[in-house]
């Protein structure tokens, strides 16, 4: 069967797979997470958490048409797939239970050829490879849908897209609690999509608990500054809003860390707005979470969710949410502070599923019902080179109803990133 290993990561990511999946050795396999597309070098999806038999692993998955192209494209000589804990291909033509890794790890492979869904089995006998025209601008999906279709679809979408990041945390809790997850996530946010993954990387391996024990030693806030510039190797490409003066007493005041490993971080810098620059991001937030670290950060972000019973008012939810992000720093200019569409951002994607997970395990429904309420009339947020390119589908009434609201807005972002994106337009079409 031919068709494009992209098809295979749609498949992946929308775990068109079957309930019961079985390795070629034979273990059972149960996905809690698929992972995160990989948009860089390395293995197709990162931080997947997967059950083999009894054990749950976390770490990467590699996708491939057939277990040849492990060696073809050199993996088995890249260090970067050694975090790698499921090959997944369409076929195992070699017919071994195993790929070995460049530090000679075995890994399990995940052929799928009859592990399949049964929708998606047909769409491949019918599927085609016509190749993708950046001139084609019609799209058969919104084409044939009236206004009340594109509204009752985007929010279908969008519910879609929200219970994904919530499975993700979900699983994510299994090693981590709670305030360590929304340090991630919160990390994760503020490096936009050319730094996520280094800002994530701190977060990683200087965890929530570790500041905290630092913090019960005695450790002072611009000792903690030192520790998030420092030990990211950040320091040494803070932009010039900071005094080299500045710059060199916390340098000083890390060596009192010596325990503390640096990291090797490759920073992405070029054409970084003054703004968005990761030295920056990390002293707009160092305030907020140092002053956490005595009790919970997390728990001071479900704060702004009390409200008397039956009363809640989105105005002034948002009110105290911007109010706890944005206090003031001494070492950025007023302009610099986290802005509200920062914080929008921040709440769609990380806080309101990391509550919703709260809630469940807690079994607070009303804080679950307040969450729901919350994304499904938050309004719109400002268009991103996505949804841009995902309007250019829409007409004139169906761009309106995308930016009304911000569940909308994530109906279209789960179109894009389940299909668009492969360009498989015949399986979206058929939905």
């Amino acid at each position: 069967m031919k068709f494009t290993e992209e098809f295979l990561y749609h498949i992946w990511d929308a775990q068109h797979l079957n309930e019961k999946l079985f390795t070629q050795s034979g273990k059972q396999v149960n996905i809690k997470f698929p992972g995160r597309w990989n948009t860089d070098s390395g293995p197709d999806f990162k931080d997947a958490i997967i059950e083999v038999d009894t054990q749950t692993l976390k770490g990467d998955v590699e996708i491939d048409l057939t277990s040849y192209h492990w060696k073809s494209h050199s993996h088995h000589e890249n260090p970067e797939f050694n975090n790698v804990l499921l090959h997944l291909v369409y076929e195992n033509k070699n017919k071994k239970p195993y790929t070995i890794s460049e530090n000679g790890t075995r890994i399990e492979i995940l052929e799928v050829k009859d592990q399949l869904t049964e929708d998606i089995s047909k769409l491949i006998k019918h599927y085609s490879n016509k190749p993708y025209s950046e001139k084609d601008r019609s799209c058969d999906l919104f084409n044939n849908m009236n206004i009340t279709e594109t509204e009752q679809f985007l929010k279908q979408m969008g519910m879609k897209r929200f219970e994904k990041k919530i499975k993700r945390f979900t699983a994510e809790h299994f090693f981590s609690d709670f305030d360590q997850l929304f340090y991630m996530g919160f990390m994760e946010a503020l490096g936009y999509s050319k730094n996520k993954y280094q800002m994530m990387q701190i977060a990683s391996n200087l965890t929530y608990k570790n500041l905290k024990e630092f913090y019960n030693k005695g450790m002072t806030k611009e000792e903690f500054i030192s520790i998030l510039l420092c030990s990211s190797g950040i320091i040494e490409h803070i932009p010039s809003i900071i005094c080299n003066e500045q710059k060199l007493k916390w340098i000083s005041l890390f060596q009192k860390f010596p325990q503390i490993q640096i990291l090797d971080i490759s920073w992405k810098l070029f054409r970084v707005r003054p703004i968005n620059h990761p030295a920056v991001r990390i002293l707009q937030v160092t305030d907020i979470i140092y002053d956490s670290l005595e009790t919970s950060i997390f728990h001071n972000i479900l704060k702004p969710f009390s409200f008397p019973k039956d009363n809640f008012i989105l105005r002034d939810f948002k009110n105290k949410l911007y109010a706890y992000f944005q206090i003031k720093n001494n070492y950025l200019p007023e302009r610099y502070k986290l802005g509200k569409t920062r914080i929008d951002t921040l709440l769609i994607n990380i806080i309101l599923p990391l509550a919703v997970v709260y809630s469940r395990e807690k079994k607070y429904n009303n804080l679950e019902g307040t969450v729901y309420t919350i994304y499904q009339s938050f309004s719109g947020l400002p268009s991103n080179f996505l949804t841009q390119y995902m309007e250019k589908f829409l007409n004139i009434e169906q761009k309106k109803i995308v930016k009304r609201n911000a569940i909308n807005q994530q109906g279209l972002l789960n179109i894009y990133y389940e299909y668009c994106k492969h360009h498989l337009c015949e399986a979206c079409s058929s939905k």
